[in-house]
Parts: C-alpha cells; structure tokens; sequence
C-alpha cells in the first residue's frame, strides 16, 4: 500500500458467496466518495506489484480502482517475471482466456466499483495486453472511458482473443461509438508493437466510425514505458506525462464530490 493514511487495498473475490469468479486488487480512498470507478487491466505478466501501485495511486486521486485477474479462469493471481519465461508462460494463459470472460470479468470489476459508492462513472485503463482487454469491453460494454496504454492486437489482431476479428474491425469501433465510449491512446514513437503505420491507421478507424478519442505519442519510448519495475523500457518523462493525460481525462469524466 503507497499511503495507509489516504489508501485502503487489497484483494477481494468478485462474486456471490459460494460463486465462482475472479479474484481483484481494489484500492479505493480511504474516506469520501469515489469520484469513479477505473477498472485497471493487467499487462502480460499479471496483476503485479506495479499493477497494485498504479490501483493505490489511482485510489490517491480519489478514484475506486479494481484490478481483476483474468487468468483465473486457469491459475488464480498469477505474478509472472519481466523476463522470458514470464512472458512465455503469459502467452499460454492468455491463449486460455475468451471474449465472454474478458467481457464478464470486466462488468464484474465495474459493478465492485459501484458497490463501493464510486459516482457513476466507469472507466477501464489498461496496459498492453491490458489496453486490448479495454478496447474489447468496450464494444460489449457502456464504458465511459478506455484509455488503452500502448495496448497492441486491436487493429491487425494476432492473438486468439482478436479472432475471428479484432476490437477495432469497423463493426468492433462502430460499437464502441454506438456505446458513448471515448478512447484516449497512448503510445511511445518507439514501440516495437504498435508501429507509427499501425497508429495513423486506428486513428482513421476511430474516425470513420464516429468514437471520440484522444490519440498520443511519446517521444523516446519504447513499449511499456509507464512501468517503473521495468527498468530497462520504463520512460520517467513520457510517464509523468502520460498520468497527467490520463487523470486529466478522468477528472472529465465524473465531476468530483466532496
């Protein structure tokens, strides 16, 4: 926990008694009323040490943040290493995952917000794989806000979840749109997983479908430049910057309460 005096956290079953379902880090300001709810989607690798510092921070500004595990459904609360045997055993459970649990897991993390008193806003904020798993909800769900952090797959797929059609097919953005979702991205002009041909191009998709978003690039990053634990891709600049874009777009979304 970043601040006992201003953060309560820690991890909570999402479902009935007797139920089955994901478990999730939720961190939530320790006094006053949720601003919103931000659903926080894990990287590759998990739902992390970091993952649980970006839901304490978010708690810090007064949001309700939960972050879900979707690999539940194959290994509960698996914290994988930045290294290559954690991003290979993260392929493997994400091979296992489907649209229906991302979509489930994702309304279920939303409703734990507002069963907290979070304000009626909803937001999902993910990173990388995590920016995908956004996306996604977001043509199944009435989200407010995606904001996708360098999140790849979701234009030219590549992974089993974006078959037989990624997030952002026409029909995919078109719903997003129908939805009343805006899409603020955020990627560094040096990710090796979403190319600067691959950005113009969303960019037109979410254009010609109608969806408001916000669009950024980061000079001198690389992919996965907002986490800290990562040393060797973590971006100190680009971060702070990125955090400002992303709580600036929150602080839109739901008008805060004392």
């Amino acid at each position: 926990m970043s601040n006992a005096a201003l953060v309560t956290a820690g991890w909570t079953r999402l479902a009935e008694e007797g139920e089955e379902g994901p478990d999730a880090y939720v961190a939530a300001p320790a006094k006053g009323v949720p601003a919103a709810t931000v659903v926080v989607g894990m990287e590759l690798f998990g739902v992390t040490a970091w993952v649980r510092k970006v839901c304490e921070r978010f708690a810090e500004a007064g949001y309700v943040a939960v972050a879900p595990d979707f690999y539940w459904r194959g290994v509960r609360r698996a914290e994988l290493g930045y290294d290559d045997a954690g991003r290979q055993e993260g392929f493997r459970l994400l091979g296992g995952l489907t649209r229906e649990g991302v979509v489930a897991d994702t309304a279920a993390a939303a409703e734990a917000g507002a069963g907290r008193g979070a304000a009626g806003g909803r937001a999902f904020v993910g990173f990388s794989l995590g920016g995908h798993f956004g996306v996604l909800a977001a043509t199944r769900l009435p989200l407010d806000l995606v904001v996708s952090c360098y999140g790849g797959w979701t234009l030219d797929g590549g992974i089993p979840l974006a078959e037989p059609e990624p997030p952002l097919s026409v029909a995919g953005a078109t719903a997003i749109g129908r939805n009343g979702t805006t899409v603020l991205g955020l990627v560094g002009d040096q990710d090796f997983l979403v190319t600067a041909d691959e950005w113009q191009r969303l960019g037109h998709r979410l254009r010609e479908t109608g969806v408001r978003h916000e669009l950024h690039v980061h000079a001198g990053a690389v992919h996965g430049f907002m986490c800290e634990d990562r040393p060797g891709s973590h971006h100190g600049a680009a971060a702070e910057a990125a955090w400002d874009r992303i709580l600036g777009a929150l602080d839109r979304l739901s008008p805060r309460r004392d």
